[in-house]
């Protein structure tokens, strides 16, 4: 399915960016695992490579421009052009809280990651992408965007928010160079180790447990591999008339 593709992977030594990262390992990708956890990363494409598969791992913060920059020439270097991006590195970075204590560094480090890093790492690899006149955006975003729930996740949720703007308008702009756009949107997924990221306490993920699931369709959270078949699918040439559209993976959550 994705056999032949190079695929940079942000946000990917661990969780969700993992599950994908092996994914796309499994069905063909030659991947380079970018996060800014690097140890971590050394680890997951060690796992990928012991299986068959060809990785390296790349030392990336995607809200920096430099980092990112570096990142893509480093893993251009070791694997190819990229023709597949999947900009998954996010968190909330912040205790949830009301609106009104949030801080203004808070605020920003949320944007910068999620927001920001989605356009930087978009803006390094554009322009290879258009040179071979095809390529693959896959930006990730979150349900939450669709009723502004779970409450006390403001920063997050603006940020997720944003996501679905750039979705749209690099979709309208790369699309005369058959280039697609296109973002997953992840209701309720199961919580798993963030590998030091800001984590809800158990009282609260049961909280939002209890006040997700019963509106869904499927009656259970979702998890790691709910999504990565989603991914690996806009990711994909099965996918190369599909562009600027937002994928719910949530149960029926948020059903239109």
């Amino acid at each position: 399915m994705l056999d032949g593709k190079v695929a940079l992977i942000t946000g990917s030594a661990q969780w969700l960016g993992r599950a994908y990262a092996e994914t796309f390992a499994a069905r063909g990708a030659a991947v380079a695992i970018a996060d800014i956890n690097e140890a971590g990363a050394g680890e997951v494409a060690a796992a990928i490579r012991a299986k068959g598969g060809k990785a390296c791992a790349v030392a990336m913060d995607v809200s920096s421009e430099e980092s990112v920059a570096r990142g893509v020439a480093e893993a251009c270097a070791a694997l190819g052009e990229i023709s597949v991006l999947v900009n998954n590195a996010g968190g909330l970075f912040a205790p949830v809280q009301s609106a009104e204590t949030f801080t203004v560094e808070q605020w920003n480090r949320a944007l910068a990651v999620n927001l920001t890093g989605s356009w930087l790492c978009s803006r390094a690899v554009i322009p290879q992408m258009k040179a071979a006149r095809c390529g693959r955006i896959v930006n990730i975003t979150s349900t939450t965007f669709d009723y502004g729930l779970p409450t006390e996740m403001v920063p997050y949720i603006s940020a997720k928010g944003g996501i679905v703007g750039l979705t749209r308008a690099l979709a309208r702009e790369l699309g005369p160079y058959d280039i697609t756009v296109n973002a997953v949107a992840p209701g309720l997924i199961q919580p798993q180790d963030r590998a030091g990221r800001i984590s809800l306490s158990a009282e609260k993920a049961k909280s939002i447990t209890d006040m997700v699931v019963p509106h869904q369709c499927i009656k259970r959270p979702g998890v790691v591999g709910d999504l990565a078949g989603a991914v690996a699918f806009l990711a994909s040439d099965d996918a190369r008339f599909i562009t600027g559209q937002v994928l719910n993976v949530d149960g029926g959550w948020a059903l239109k």
